[in-house]
Order: C-alpha cells, then structure tokens, then sequence
C-alpha cells in the first residue's frame, strides 16, 4: 500500500509541474518546407519567422502572428495564427517572386525540464501574386531550443 500511495504521489506531482515558459526559441522544421524558425513569445501570443524551401527548390521567407493556449496537460499548447510570406519559385519559364499569406494551426510540447520544444503543424498558403495559387498540403514537425 505504501508502495501504491507513493507512485501515485509521485504520479501526481509530475502532472501538476507547470512548463517553464520560454521567451525566444531557434529551430528546425521538417515537412512540406523544410527549414529555420525563430520564435519569439509575448505572454499568449509570438511571432514565428522562418526560411524554408520544398522538394521543388522553392524557397520562401514567412511571418506569422500566432495566439497560443494551454491544452491537454502542462507543457502542451495549441497555436494557431496567420501571415504573409516572400517566395521564389522555381518555374517553367525561370524564377519568379511570389507574396502570398499563410495560416497555421500546431500543437507544440514544451519539455518542462529542457530547453527543447516539438510541434507538429498544418501550414496551408494561398499565393496573391504573381497568380492566385494554392499549397494546402504543408505538415512538418518542428523541434526548438528554447531560451
């Protein structure tokens, strides 16, 4: 019986750990763009910017404004927000520059003990210029250093 009470203290106190909140994080995302974040965390909401590129050597630079909230248990949080993004695409007749706008939605886990942060989200974007065009197929997974 003791054996029991003590797991489940324990049990309980590893649940009731708060996250260590963090104010600026450097990572990598791996999906469909691959590249660099920087995120900075203002309290409930951040801003992510990233470089990336895709398996058709199209590149693009992103910000977006993000809302975030606690979820699931601690560490977890639900973000979700938009912005714009520069792209270069590689087409048919050369290179061309895009500007478009992108909305995302993840779930991030914000280890409590480390410095380290992993999120999984959907990133779909809507190309404005030079034509209207679409890439709604963009999941990746993420991992931060957190500082």
């Amino acid at each position: 019986m003791k054996k029991f009470l003590m797991m489940a203290a324990l049990l309980v106190a590893t649940l009731t750990v708060s996250a260590q909140d963090y104010n600026w994080a450097i990572g990598v995302r791996a999906g469909g763009f691959s590249g660099l974040t920087v995120k900075k965390n203002n309290g409930g909401t951040a801003l992510e910017f990233g470089a990336s590129w895709n398996w058709n050597n199209n590149l693009c630079v992103d910000g977006v404004y993000l809302w975030q909230t606690p979820v699931i248990a601690d560490g977890f949080s639900l973000y979700y927000g938009a912005g714009p993004y520069l792209g270069l695409w590689d087409t048919v007749d050369g290179s061309a520059f895009a500007l478009g706008a992108e909305g995302v939605v993840g779930l991030e886990y914000k280890i409590p003990s480390v410095p380290i942060a992993f999120s999984l989200d959907y990133r779909p974007g809507i190309n404005v210029l030079p034509n209207v065009a679409g890439n709604l197929v963009n999941f990746g997974l993420g991992v931060k250093f957190c500082f």
